[in-house]
């Protein structure tokens, strides 16, 4: 089944800031932005920006624990489900936060908008000449594949495995190029003692 995603899920705007966002050290609220949503489609918590207030508007809507942030500026669209947090995050204006009715799972919503089709279409909808931007308006009418609960709980369940399998795929070739490198390194070394040896 297909639906409208504004059918599933209501869309919101992040704050406009006026100014550059400064960390603050000991800020007590989390402006999460669009650097922030890593490859994975997970928020890298530890990066978010700290700010001590929010000038403008003076009472922010804060971001709940499984609402989705979508990147909606440049040309990678990328999603992420807001995990649960004692910061209190706000989201910057290079995100929309989309909120998911009972029909769809968060997890799943953020899956979807990640996956390449969709990050096609969503390229396809974006307009403006040098910066691409992602309208609410055009995005309430992207089209949604909606499957039971039970099956977006088992394609999201699928979509971590392969996520955890690249991840570790990942690692070993890295540790395959360290691997290299220190042979390398090894047989330089041995040659360099050979010629040494055979020059004194």
């Amino acid at each position: 089944m297909k639906m409208q995603l504004r059918l599933v899920a209501s869309i919101r705007p992040g704050i406009q800031f006026r100014e550059a966002i400064r960390h603050a050290e000991h800020g007590e609220i989390g402006v999460v932005q669009a650097g922030d949503i890593g490859v994975d489609g997970d928020i890298d918590l530890d990066r978010v920006t700290r700010v001590t207030g929010i000038p403008n508007p003076p009472n922010p809507q804060t971001l709940a624990a499984g609402e989705v942030v979508l990147q909606c500026r440049g040309q990678a669209y990328r999603a992420a489900v807001v995990p649960a947090t004692d910061i209190k995050l706000v989201a910057s204006a290079s995100l929309l936060i989309l909120h998911s009715q009972p029909l769809m799972r968060a997890a799943y919503l953020a899956h979807f908008l990640n996956d390449p089709t969709t990050q096609a279409e969503l390229r396809k909808m974006a307009t403006g000449a040098t910066i691409a931007n992602l309208k609410r308006s055009a995005l309430e009418q992207l089209e949604v594949l909606l499957p039971s609960l039970d099956d977006q709980d088992r394609i999201v369940a699928l979509g971590e495995t392969l996520r955890h399998q690249s991840r570790i795929e990942a690692r070993l070739a890295e540790l395959r190029r360290i691997e290299l490198r220190a042979l390398l390194e090894k047989c330089a070394e041995k040659n360099r003692r050979r010629v040494n040896a055979s020059g004194s």
